[in-house]
């Protein structure tokens, strides 16, 4: 039998299953066992751990706990000056393309309003989910803590908020977005990438007041929807708007 003591450090102790009482976590092993798996038998998806100290020393998910170890647990760093080579949460790869799962659409939403390629999905299982998430190079956003332990998923997130105008914060702030915002780029309905259009293109499409009150449009190629200042803005949440430095 195995011993060994995990300690769980920030907000990864809450996700540790009712069971344990961090952050402090004992745990006997009958058999040798991944780091990762040890970790997420906790409750901790890999996907939020940047770095793992065995006895001291940094290993990677793959690491076979030994009798009476140490094992600290930390979350992902934002502004901690840490070698590259140790830290878990490799760069993101997949150029801030977001797949965002059953209960995010609202945060999906938001994202496209900020100019970030966003797909949406619902009702389909965890291999599919995982499937589209693969053959589009995305960044698994997902509140399944159980879907984001898969092995395969190198890059993800689970939001912590219930809220989607801080989950847009938490995600922007976990991949470094901030930089990278390009409003009313994107359809916040299918996620199509809008292209400018005259007035005249259009305006058999629009209402009187919408006529007479604006000039600069922008259509969605995928679905058809038109834009325009008003159209954003208005239903946005004053929080977002913040957030993406745009003005009322």
């Amino acid at each position: 039998m195995l011993r060994t003591t995990l300690r769980f450090y920030g907000d990864l102790n809450d996700f540790l299953f009712g069971g344990f009482s961090g952050p402090i976590v004992q745990r006997r092993l009958s058999t040798p066992t991944s780091v990762k798996d040890l970790i997420e038998g906790c409750g901790v998806p890999h996907t939020e751990v940047d770095l793992i100290l065995a006895n001291d020393k940094p290993v990677d998910f793959s690491y076979l706990i030994e009798e009476d170890q140490q094992i600290s647990v930390y979350p992902f760093f934002n502004h901690i000056d840490i070698p590259a080579s140790e830290r878990l949460q490799k760069p993101n790869l997949h150029q801030n393309r977001f797949l965002a799962d059953t209960n995010l659409g609202k945060l999906a939403r938001y994202l496209r309003m900020a100019g970030f390629d966003t797909a949406y999905i619902q009702g389909q299982s965890d291999e599919e989910i995982i499937s589209q998430m693969l053959e589009e190079k995305r960044t698994l956003l997902s509140r399944d803590r159980k879907l984001l332990m898969h092995k395969v998923i190198e890059h993800g997130y689970l939001p912590r908020s219930d809220d989607p105008a801080e989950q847009l914060q938490e995600v922007c702030r976990r991949f470094d977005l901030f930089d990278d915002v390009d409003p009313f780029t994107r359809c916040p309905n299918c996620n199509g990438v809008l292209q400018s259009v005259s007035k005249e293109e259009v305006i058999d499409q629009l209402e009187p007041l919408t006529k007479k009150y604006f000039d600069d449009f922008s259509q969605c190629p995928d679905c058809g929807q038109i834009y325009w200042a008003g159209s954003h803005r208005q239903r946005m949440d004053e929080r977002v708007k913040d957030l993406l430095g745009i003005g009322n």
